[in-house]
């Protein structure tokens, strides 16, 4: 048999087929590890999400973040006389997005939070700090390493 053009376009044209129909499957098996599954809903309530920034924007003394190797903990540290009386706190990484976790806040008069980090794995973790205080809804992002 002939090698000829005809051929040789055919070949090409069904290696391609192939190649795209391999890059679909393997794709469709990757999880892409979104931070938010909902992101829709988190664009449509973005406003909300603006104005909880911009009451953070006028503290004096904005939230940390600490770790504590020893002790196994993560120390939230709220303004001074800012009592949370509820809120989330939500830890994640870039790394691995099964590592991801939320825990609920509230803060005694001193405005500190301790979080145990028994689970968490060392590197650089994002804090997302979503609390009320005050009659008022704040937001604040920081990181800390572990």
């Amino acid at each position: 048999m002939k090698f000829t053009w005809g051929t040789g376009i055919a070949l090409f044209y069904s290696a391609f087929a192939l190649a795209m129909i391999g890059a679909v499957i393997a794709s469709r098996q990757y999880d892409p590890g979104l931070v938010d599954k909902n992101y829709y809903d988190l664009d449509i309530h973005y406003q909300a999400h603006l104005e909880k920034k911009q009451n953070t924007a006028t503290l004096t003394v904005l939230p940390s973040a600490a770790a504590n190797a020893e002790q196994q903990t993560v120390a939230l540290q709220f303004p001074a006389g800012m009592k949370v009386t509820e809120g989330t706190a939500k830890f994640f990484r870039s790394a691995e997005v099964g590592d991801d976790f939320k825990v609920q806040i509230s803060s005694g008069d001193d405005g500190k939070i301790i979080v145990p980090t028994t689970k968490l794995h060392t590197g650089r973790w994002h804090v997302e700090l979503d609390w009320q205080a005050g009659g008022k809804q704040y937001f604040y992002e920081t990181t800390f390493n572990v």
